[in-house]
């Protein structure tokens, strides 16, 4: 409990000034998604199996996704203290936290002390992606957190036949599958630690291959409804990029990513100085054959989703603390000073505060309008536009951020000439009336003029900042 509460402290400490911010930064899009359709499981029915989403045409929003436990467990979390932007990231806060103490374990587990266990866990937090994503509402933290402590609790089972660090494991494992697949990644290394040719193998074998089954099910039932109402808002599939491109994002992430986000410079020069010298005389143990799987399976997934590692950084997360990992063994195998640690801890941190703070969190780097990001601007749209009204809003390329923003659902639009082109014989902004559409939420008035005559607005209800809101 005392190292819990020393991580929340801390993790507290070095985001207490972002707390309150809404979504924003990089892959604010992605947050959107994830808040929007925790409001909507608040709202609209806790029913798990059901997630929805608010860029919705004319259908009850119903969608394939991830499973969407992030999504609601900050809905039953909303329900007793109102969904709030702090709600949500104080959330995600506590869910990587967690994330902290499961590394911590992992660590006192291969006999690193506990001083430099803490601090294996807290160059956890200093990472830039995961100081950013720590408070932001993604599933992926959750996944993070479960697959880490799935890991402690099968290493635990390996070594006493504990069955009920047994069933721990098999519950994390799942769950962590189930948020995002590529996370069982972690628990399963560990079966560099059973006997080749032991029944313990064909064990933790047949369990892997029934954790596997189940999250592909959940897939499989994902995909399927996706196809109901035809609203492919998240990614379940992975569609191939040319050689060349595969090429350019990998150079990319290797000399930009991994030195600038995905460790900061530097963590990354002391696991280029370090991580050596630890591993100069390693033998084949359990302990090296865990960590080969574990980076063995991640390069396995990077590589059949290399479509998405150019633009989503997070997606590198399962193998962020394998390498916190190495370099923490390699410095305990060689007594490395803890001041040492204690300052690449430090400037980390401060790097991770000279990367992320300036570029996602300030004014001007928030990658949403400024109505949204002002408090006061921000509640006037749910002054004029009643909550859940159906719209049609954009230009909004994500088709989530104005909806969240608003508290609306519906249609959303990239260019405003997709209002007037002919569907079923008629201009499509008809259809959307047809389909219950009250109200038009165009960022940037000028939009309409070209187009005015034939989307037949019936008045202008309020102008917010660059936004106007027309009545249909």
């Amino acid at each position: 409990m005392k190292n819990f509460l020393l991580f929340l402290c801390i993790n507290l400490l070095v985001h207490l000034p972002f707390l309150n911010l809404p979504p924003c930064g990089t892959h604010v899009w992605r947050q959107c998604n994830t808040l929007s359709m925790s409001r909507n499981f608040a709202e609209e029915g806790m029913n798990i199996f059901e997630p929805k989403i608010d860029r919705r045409n004319d259908t009850n929003g119903i969608t394939g996704s991830h499973f969407p436990l992030f999504e609601w467990l900050l809905a039953a979390s909303s329900k007793l203290f109102g969904f709030s932007d702090l709600l949500a990231r104080l959330f995600s806060l506590v869910i990587f936290t967690f994330a902290m103490l499961a590394f911590f374990r992992l660590l006192i587990y291969f006999d690193v002390s506990e001083t430099m266990a803490r601090a294996g866990a807290l160059l956890l937090l200093s990472i830039p992606e995961l100081y950013y994503h720590s408070i932001n509402a993604m599933p992926d933290n959750l996944a993070l957190c479960l697959a880490l402590f799935a890991l402690v609790y099968c290493l635990r089972w390996l070594k006493n036949s504990d069955y009920l660090s047994l069933l721990a494991a098999v519950i994390f494992s799942v769950f962590a599958g189930l948020i995002k697949f590529q996370f069982l990644i972690i628990p399963f290394a560990a079966i560099a630690f059973v006997p080749l040719k032991s029944k313990d193998f064909l064990k933790f074998s047949a369990v892997c291959l029934g954790i596997t089954s189940f999250v592909f099910l959940w897939y499989y039932y994902a995909l399927q409804l996706t196809k109901v109402n035809n609203l492919r808002e998240y990614g379940l599939w992975i569609s191939p990029i040319p050689f060349s491109r595969q090429i350019l994002t990998f150079c990319n992430n290797l000399l930009m990513d991994f030195p600038e986000v995905l460790l900061g410079y530097p963590l990354f020069i002391a696991i280029a100085f370090i991580s050596p010298k630890g591993l100069k005389s390693v033998h084949l143990t359990k302990t090296t054959i865990l960590i080969l799987l574990w980076f063995v399976m991640f390069v396995a997934f990077y590589f059949a989703a290399i479509e998405r590692m150019r633009d989503h950084t997070y997606y590198f997360m399962p193998l962020l603390p394998l390498l916190v990992f190495i370099f923490m063994l390699s410095a305990n195998k060689i007594s490395l000073k803890p001041w040492l640690i204690i300052l690449v801890l430090v400037l980390n941190f401060t790097w991770a505060f000279v990367r992320i703070v300036p570029a996602r969190w300030t004014a001007d780097k928030m990658q949403i309008p400024e109505e949204f990001s002002n408090v006061e601007l921000r509640n006037e749209f749910s002054k004029v536009i009643p909550i859940n009204s159906k719209c049609v809003a954009g230009p909004d390329i994500s088709g989530c951020i104005f909806f969240y923003f608003t508290h609306t659902k519906g249609y959303s639009f990239e260019h405003t000439s997709e209002l007037v082109k002919i569907k079923e014989n008629k201009p499509d902004i008809d259809n959307m009336r047809a389909a219950g559409i009250q109200y038009l939420i165009i960022r940037d008035g000028a939009l309409l003029q070209p187009f005015f005559n034939d989307l037949h607005l019936k008045r202008k209800v309020k102008a917010i900042g660059e936004f106007e809101i027309w009545e249909l």
